[in-house]
């Protein structure tokens, strides 16, 4: 070996020392720092893996709320819903059947007699209050007749199809309209609401 190369090499060798126990420190840090992030991620996936067990928890109770609707759904599928719907049909017109028998009867019993009437003349509080109750009958309220009442008394005494004009409300919506009477008894109330009537 030449005498150069051996005091070069005698000279790196503590250089080589030196440089190593310095970088140990750090290479100790840098270790520590990957164990510590290895740990981290470890306990990250034990977490999430944890979360994902419960949510799969909560799945196997849709499968038992499945399990019972199909239980329900064999128990109930006897139930014909179009039986149903006719019934309910049926139940509907039978309803306006007995409100339109309702109505006629309280007509009839508010007409008063042909000869009861020549006797006792006009009452013209008579004639709104069954043009009102009428209305009222059919589900609005406020019922205010526009034309007078000695015009009102004048259309029921008389004989021929009139009409009275009449304005009321359901369900908070203004309705305008008329009642049609013939032979002074009332026929049918035909109101609709108030914003129909324009464009």
């Amino acid at each position: 070996m030449s005498p150069h190369l051996l005091s070069f090499a005698l000279v790196s060798a503590p250089a080589q020392d030196s440089w190593a126990s310095a970088a140990l420190p750090w290479i100790a840090l840098l270790a520590l720092a990957v164990a510590v992030a290895g740990v981290f991620g470890v306990w990250t996936i034990v977490a999430r893996l944890e979360r994902i067990e419960a949510l799969s928890k909560r799945f196997d109770a849709l499968d038992e709320i499945r399990a019972e609707l199909k239980v329900f759904a064999k128990e109930r599928s006897d139930l014909d819903l179009r039986r149903i719907e006719h019934v309910l049909i049926e139940l509907r017109d039978g309803q306006r059947r007995l409100e339109d028998s309702i109505l006629r009867a309280t007509q009839a019993a508010l007409k008063p007699a042909p000869g009861a009437a020549a006797n006792a003349g006009p009452a013209p509080h008579d004639a709104a209050e069954r043009l009102i109750a009428r209305v009222l009958a059919q589900g609005y309220e406020r019922v205010l007749l526009v034309q007078p009442r000695e015009e009102l008394e004048r259309l029921l005494a008389s004989e021929g199809a009139h009409e009275v004009l009449v304005e009321a409300r359901r369900n908070g919506v203004l309705c305008k309209g008329r009642v049609l009477l013939r032979d002074g008894a009332v026929t049918d109330v035909e109101l609709t609401p108030a914003y129909t009537l324009f464009p």
